[in-house]
């Protein structure tokens, strides 16, 4: 898998793209990485996933109040690599990317510079400007430009929603074994 930590790239085939912050790479993250790599090859395209080396929400948080990672970006790498990922594509969240309107993310980024044909994401995805991009919003801009998206929708665990938020919550309660299984590796 070829890692790419920064904006000042572009490919030179098209790809399928699974968008998320992956914090953990949960059930439910698998859910649209493999989506993306299922599309891939079924479609002779490259898959990639596009995701920060960070915590987005962290750039905006006083540094006492700020949220650890489920683990680190290097363990993050390895289980997207695992998935099958040809190109992980994870820069630095800042406020200059923080500020880039969800068109413009979608039109300059996604299609520009990664060639996406495919887009997956899940329901609830977020992106641009203070994350006024839905997954409605990408909907009709990849219509209007002959992409295809998938959405993928919650991944459940005994009728709870499956969240890095949920995870943190088992663990910070001593539930190991629960977040572990929600994970589907080990901590």
């Amino acid at each position: 898998m070829r890692i790419i930590t920064d904006l000042e790239f572009k490919t030179d085939t098209p790809t399928a793209v699974a968008l998320g912050t992956f914090d953990g790479v949960h059930l439910g993250h698998r859910a649209v990485i493999s989506a993306a790599v299922e599309n891939a090859k079924a479609n002779g395209l490259v898959s990639a996933v596009f995701t920060f080396s960070g915590l987005p929400k962290n750039a905006f948080l006083p540094e006492g109040k700020r949220i650890c990672p489920l683990c680190s970006f290097e363990e993050k790498a390895r289980l997207i690599e695992a998935l099958g990922v040809d190109l992980l594509i994870s820069p630095e969240f800042t406020r200059e990317l923080a500020s880039m309107p969800p068109e413009d993310f979608v039109k300059d980024i996604l299609f520009g510079r990664l060639g996406a044909r495919h887009i997956v994401c899940g329901f609830d995805h977020r992106f641009g400007f203070r994350g006024l991009g839905s997954t409605e919003l990408l909907l009709k801009l990849c219509r209007g430009a002959g992409v295809g998206v998938t959405v993928i929708p919650p991944v459940m665990d005994n009728g709870e929603r499956v969240s890095s938020t949920s995870i943190r919550a088992l663990l910070e309660n001593g539930r190991v074994s629960d977040a572990r299984r929600l994970l589907g590796h080990d901590i």
